[in-house]
């Protein structure tokens, strides 16, 4: 429009055609106009029209100076625009190719019992019954230990969540070298019983508020992934009232070399679990760090366990196109049921292959022993 106004008052402004734009009653000077400006923002190049200048068949007054200023601006917007439409694109093709393809299990399951955990061939019950056994706490006749060790050796209970690959069905569609990072967001109220009640010795807490220097948070992030079993970092903000206490979340299996299929992320509920209140925490340690036989129900450990969000982020290589990838996930309070177990997705098929159902990522059955909480 702007050309267009110049060319209707100056028209020896504009050439067009080796002339002044206009002069052909065949041509619309509109349709000149667009034509100068999507060549001059798209850098094109000039073709019939373009800005007058001395060099024109005609005299070219020295105010129209100001065409080739305007036709200048407008290519360099013209390129500016093509930069960002560029970084745009390349940015959200990086970022699909960044993203894992992995669904994350919306429930969390909590296992607890003896006869679950002890029952399950991967947590080592034969060999559990073997030591049980030598001290003469073995009773064959009932088929297993004795009533008064059944009360007393009962093991922590079992958070659980699992993940799954997307393309696992698909030619090197696997995550190398992934490795699993889990961080709890825990209630400052109840995280600052420990101090008093003194639970353990090893609890250590960070405080990280806005005037902490760069140094400081690299110290206290180096002290978080030392070996201290639960470190908790405070970070005051400006506009809350309260610190959000953040500590990471020891796994029993946080690295995988080659996830192909399912992936089960477990972390024990022990004395030094930051997920179960201080009061829990210190009946298990009294009690030798197994878990007392009057909260073996789903109720004592529904309180029990306290965090306001888990955060687990996967991170990895694609094999398929060697590229870092990560998925992230965010699990809240309201997501724990306790006494389930996940529903196996791996099968065989009649010729022996192995598949996996990604439909059953969510599915939970009841766990051995039973005393599982009612679905509401």
């Amino acid at each position: 429009l702007i050309y267009y106004g110049i060319s209707l008052h100056y028209p020896m402004c504009v050439n067009s055609n080796g002339g002044m734009i206009g002069v052909d009653e065949e041509t619309s000077i509109f349709g000149d106009c667009f034509h100068l400006s999507w060549t001059t923002f798209s850098t094109v190049g000039y073709g019939l029209i373009f800005p007058a200048t001395g060099a024109s068949d005609f005299f070219v007054p020295t105010g129209c100076v100001g065409v080739g200023i305007l036709g200048s601006f407008q290519a360099f917007m013209g390129v500016v625009y093509a930069d960002f439409c560029a970084t745009i694109l390349f940015g959200k093709v990086l970022r699909t190719q960044n993203n894992a393809q992995v669904f994350f299990s919306d429930p969390i399951v909590v296992r607890f019992g003896k006869k679950e955990l002890y029952d399950s061939s991967s947590d080592g019950s034969n060999d559990h019954n073997k030591v049980q056994e030598a001290k003469g706490e073995y009773d064959e006749e009932l088929g297993g230990l004795c009533s008064n060790q059944i009360e007393k050796d009962i093991p922590c209970p079992s958070l659980e969540f699992r993940l799954v690959n997307c393309l696992h069905g698909v030619p090197s569609g696997e995550i190398v070298n992934a490795k699993l990072d889990c961080v709890a967001i825990l209630d400052p109220k109840l995280s600052k019983w420990n101090k008093t009640l003194q639970i353990n010795d090893n609890d250590t807490q960070s405080v990280v508020d806005e005037k902490t220097t760069i140094s400081e948070l690299a110290k206290v992030l180096r002290d978080t992934n030392s070996k201290t079993p639960n470190r908790t970092i405070a970070f005051h903000s400006a506009d809350s009232k309260q610190p959000h206490m953040f500590t990471k979340l020891a796994l029993d299996a946080n690295e995988h070399p080659y996830f192909r299929r399912v992936w089960f992320g477990r972390h024990r509920l022990d004395e030094n679990s930051p997920l179960l209140t201080p009061v829990a925490r210190n009946r298990v340690k009294l009690n030798d760090g197994f878990w007392p036989a009057e909260m073996n129900n789903y109720e004592s450990i529904k309180n029990s366990i306290h965090f306001r969000h888990i955060l687990v982020c996967i991170q990895g290589t694609s094999k398929a196109s060697a590229t870092s990838v990560y998925a992230q996930k965010v699990y809240d309070l309201v997501d724990v049921t306790v006494g389930y177990r996940f529903v196996p997705m791996n099968y065989r098929t009649d010729d022996g292959d192995l598949k996996t159902d990604s439909h059953l990522l969510n599915a939970v059955y009841q766990q051995r022993g039973g005393g599982a909480e009612p679905f509401q």
